[in-house]
């Protein structure tokens, strides 16, 4: 007996807005679905999230249906799942149109039975649990729940619902507390691993995108519980590069973020990588504005064409940075996409401790600066008020400006040239209080 074990290919799916991205999921759920092919798996099993949402476009519908075409061909059942990207609010959802073109076997709680070559029913209840059959296997499964869901008052409907035996496959599309470090769900976990019902030969998971394995040894339970990630990288956590530039450049291949997914032999699990586009998580560290871009330039030699790239400036410089004085120095390196992200803090102006406030304020705060606090200062109930005061104040300022100028040594202007002397002045700065008020 062997079968392949894929899960989260998320098709439709279009990163960062950006249509190549659509293309690179199609990859490669076609590449997994071909070398399933290519080994000669008895069937597939397919642990939810096949597209990124629950409505997906006729495009990707498509897709869909020509690439598990190809298994359909070589009479190889597919047993699927619906991930929480899958599953809607109704009973039915688009699972239900590639069953009845024949492309899959969907697993887990129905209304109505299934009775076929590949499915058979349980009653439960008023429902049906429905599971898959390939010769004396077993496939058992249920949809994404939330674990209000799965554990209701005290009670493990898992436990409830499935009794495993040796030859049987349990697939799951939930977060498993004890596996869910280092990935988003490790707080936000479906179940505890207490929680898993025992017997079953494998645990077919998906829901976690970073490829885990938990041996049945470790775990106590009777099979090995295993996640084969995305099939594509769907985050700057499932890198898989990571280059770190302080002092020197470090630069590390992320050999646990590699992508692909399980072909199981016997119940042996062995992982297959496939072919994905490179994606580098960069971090940038530097004190000066000139310091960051030198690095930046600097690391265009570690990086591979056609790749993707997320930079993180990181440091503290006087006035801070803006990512958009970057983005230049990337847009020659023939990469797929890039973006940056700005971990960059404005240098802090160092206070001297022994200063009272008033002689801080006077080295910080020109002589005008301070009248025009002083004329601001008043009780919060008054400043309405006052607030009139204020701009009377300052429209006066600058309409009556002194005029100091002399003719000569001792000799004050006359009138007229008085006048002469009060030119008009001269255009505000943008970004002053003179170009404000001129505004108005």
């Amino acid at each position: 007996m062997k079968f392949a074990h894929i899960a989260d290919p998320h098709l439709g799916r279009e990163q960062f807005q950006q249509p190549f991205r659509y293309r690179d999921y199609l990859e490669a759920f076609k590449q997994a679905i071909e070398r399933a092919i290519e080994e000669k798996v008895d069937f597939i099993l397919l642990a939810g999230d096949l597209f990124h949402v629950s409505k997906p476009s006729p495009r990707a519908i498509r897709d869909a249906v020509e690439v598990l075409s190809a298994a359909k061909k070589k009479d190889i059942p597919v047993f699927a799942i619906e991930g929480n990207h899958d599953k809607t609010i109704r009973e039915t959802s688009i699972y239900d149109l590639l069953e009845h073109l024949g492309l899959i076997y969907t697993v887990g709680i129905k209304k109505t039975p299934r009775e076929g070559e590949f499915q058979r029913s349980i009653k439960k209840g008023n429902l049906y649990l429905v599971y898959g059959v390939f010769g004396d296997i077993e496939i058992y499964g249920l949809r994404h729940n939330n674990r209000w869901q799965l554990i209701k008052n005290g009670q493990n409907i898992l436990k409830t619902l499935f009794k495993g035996r040796p030859n049987s496959i349990l697939m799951l599309h939930q977060a498993i507390d004890y596996l869910a470090e280092g990935t988003p769900y490790k707080d936000a976990f479906d179940l505890k691993l207490s929680e898993i019902p025992d017997g079953f030969g494998y645990y077919a998971l998906g829901h976690i995108h970073m490829k885990k394995e938990l041996k049945k040894e470790e775990s106590g339970l009777s099979g090995d519980i295993i996640y084969p990630g995305s099939l594509e990288r769907t985050e700057i956590r499932e890198a898989s590069h990571r280059i770190v530039y302080d002092r020197k450049v470090t630069i590390k291949k992320l050999e646990e973020n590699i992508k692909g997914f399980y072909i199981v032999e016997d119940f042996e699990p062995q992982f297959v990588e496939i072919n994905t586009r490179p994606f580098y998580n960069v971090l940038i560290k530097g004190n000066s504005k000139s310091e960051l871009k030198n690095k930046v330039s600097e690391i265009r030699d570690h990086v591979e064409r056609d790749s993707i790239v997320i930079i993180t400036l990181e440091g503290v410089v006087r006035g801070g940075v803006h990512v958009n004085e970057f983005y230049d120095l990337l847009k020659d390196w023939g990469l797929a996409y890039y973006n940056f992200n700005n971990r960059v803090s404005s240098e802090a102006i160092g206070v001297d401790p022994t200063k009272t406030v008033d002689e801080l304020l006077d080295e910080i705060l020109s002589n005008f600066e301070k009248e025009v606090f002083s004329q601001l200062v008043s009780e919060p109930k008054y400043f309405s008020e006052e607030l009139d005061n204020f701009v009377d104040w300052l429209m006066d300022k600058y309409k009556h400006p002194k005029i100091l100028e002399k003719k000569g040594p001792g000799e004050e202007k006359g009138e007229d040239e008085k006048e002469k002397s009060r030119s008009k002045p001269k255009p505000p700065k943008v970004g002053t209080i003179d170009a404000w008020l001129g505004m108005r």
